[in-house]
């Protein structure tokens, strides 16, 4: 693949994101129509670029537009 097609992608990525928020690689390629190993070449042209986040939850990997904030309680 090339990287015009890698950066269409990464724009495609990131329109769903903003509609959605957040989502699964899995679930991602599907509303793309693309192959998971497609839609992980674009997630990760835009986590390079500090556009999204990318997090693993139990086995599945988690894309969203917003860093998730971790609070920490104590007593």
């Amino acid at each position: 693949m090339y990287k015009t097609e890698i950066g269409t992608n990464a724009g495609k990525v990131w329109r769903i994101l903003k509609e959605t928020r957040e989502i699964t690689l899995q679930d991602l390629a599907g509303k793309l129509e693309l192959s998971v190993e497609d839609t992980a070449l674009a997630v990760g042209w835009l986590a390079r670029e500090n556009n999204i986040f990318i997090q693993k939850k139990d086995s599945t990997f988690w894309v969203s537009d917003e860093e998730e904030d971790i609070m920490f309680k104590f007593g």
